[in-house]
């Protein structure tokens, strides 16, 4: 039986359980390793600790043992731990009640998530997906754990029907053609190329550099490109390299940074950012200098990012090859970087009728018309997790889905109605646990 609850209480004895069955050696070289990496490039440090965040929070309460010798009463009620408590408390509640067989499969895929944070991520939407159909009152199984089937869950229960579910974790930076790592990682090496700048600028300015597709891949190739920054950066002149890659400046009022939540708060500096660069939601480097100004750089391609299409590119193929076609099969995407807030406005655009469809109801619902595809009932898309307190007590991991159900399949069955409070035919938002 899935746990779906975690009593505070409870937190020594899941961590020193999990540590016995999975073994702490797994996150504990990975964050040295990690920490290490930081060591070499400073801004790597915020994208490490999101990419791997359970390592990290399963480290510092290993750290708080061993310092200790037992968890501080504070720290029970430490919300930055609570993602981990749960993925370690879940997976044990899934390796207790399955077979050793699947038991021995699924430790081996908590070791592979350590390593790989795609596939930790593709977990944990496995085990969100199944956690939501539980408290709905349904039995949970995985067949492609067991060797019966391709796809990831079974849901029983459903009266005379059952449902296969194919999760689908989407990183953010699926369909992009320059990666966050790729561009943190040349900033670092930018940075020693800015020592002029950053001794001497004593105004805002802000610079935009678009390459023809991706970053260059030899080292030389990347130091060069580094070198061509910063001399065009010195003049502050709007140019064209001979590659093809062109940089464009633009001063800026230094008030623009005197927000006094700008550190903290990761909407208003993102908000900032594009303001001050013109762009939007592309990896940024801010940093002051001791002549008291500031410089702003995106690196970004001229090739059109193609999450959507590449999205329901992979959808596409799993149809084909990960549903049985005997009965209905939903997919469940899990749109990593993407808050509850956020896809509830796209829900909410789409809704209403005096404006626009989002780009996203306009390719599901080419993808769900499609012959071919229908045995696909339905597609919904899952934000992140917040953990909203509910009560005194009661602290809620829960975040937002936006479904789109087919009715038109001839797989389709009533059985598969209000999962998600459907209405009729059209896609709502729902809150997912």
């Amino acid at each position: 039986m899935l746990l779906t609850e975690v009593q505070t209480a409870h937190i020594p004895e899941i961590y020193e359980e999990f540590c016995s069955v999975i073994g702490e050696n797994h996150w504990k070289k990975r964050v040295a390793n990690l920490n290490q990496e930081i060591k070499g490039n400073r801004f790597l440090k915020d994208f490490l600790y999101q990419e791997y965040n359970i390592a990290y929070q399963l480290e510092n309460l290993r750290e708080l043992k061993e310092k200790f010798h037992y968890f501080p009463p504070q720290e029970l009620n430490n919300r930055s731990n609570y993602a981990a408590v749960s993925f370690a408390a879940q997976s044990l509640s899934i390796i207790k009640a399955a077979p050793k067989d699947f038991s021995e499969k699924f430790k081996r895929r908590i070791h592979g998530a350590f390593k790989n944070p795609g596939d930790m991520r593709g977990l944990r939407l496995e085990i969100k997906a199944a956690t939501h159909f539980t408290i709905r009152g349904l039995k949970i199984s995985w067949p492609e754990m067991t060797g019966i089937d391709r796809f990831d869950l079974l849901v029983e229960g459903l009266g005379t029907r059952v449902l296969e579910i194919e999760c689908k974790s989407i990183s953010s930076d699926k369909g992009r053609k320059i990666h966050q790592r790729e561009i943190l990682d040349f900033y670092n090496l930018l940075m020693p190329e800015l020592s002029i700048v950053k001794k001497s600028l004593s105004t805002g300015l802000a610079a935009v550099l678009t390459i023809p597709g991706r970053l260059p891949t030899q080292y030389k190739d990347r130091r060069e490109l580094a070198r061509r920054i910063s001399s065009q950066i010195l003049i502050a002149k709007n140019t064209t390299f001979i590659d093809g890659a062109h940089i464009r400046f633009s001063e800026f009022d230094l008030s623009m940074l005197d927000s006094g939540n700008l550190k903290s708060n990761q909407k208003i500096l993102r908000e900032t950012i594009d303001s001050l660069t013109g762009t939007l939601n592309r990896e940024a480097m801010l940093i002051g200098t001791s002549a008291g100004g500031a410089f702003a750089l995106v690196i970004q391609s001229e090739e059109d990012d193609k999450l959507l299409s590449t999205i329901f590119d992979t959808l596409s193929d799993s149809a084909k090859k990960q549903f049985s076609r005997n009965q209905g099969g939903m997919f469940l995407v899990g749109l990593h970087g993407i808050s509850a807030d956020q896809l509830t406005s796209i829900a909410t655009q789409d809704n209403d009728s005096s404006q626009q469809s989002s780009a996203l109801r306009i390719e599901v619902s080419e993808f769900l018309s499609s012959n071919e595809r229908d045995h696909v009932i339905g597609v919904g898309f899952l934000s992140e997790n917040d953990l909203p307190q509910v009560s005194e007590f009661t602290v809620e991991s829960s975040g937002s889905a936006y479904f789109f159900p087919k009715k038109e399949s001839s797989l389709w069955s009533n059985d598969f109605s209000n999962l998600f409070n459907w209405r009729d035919s059209e896609p709502t938002i729902q809150k997912i646990y």
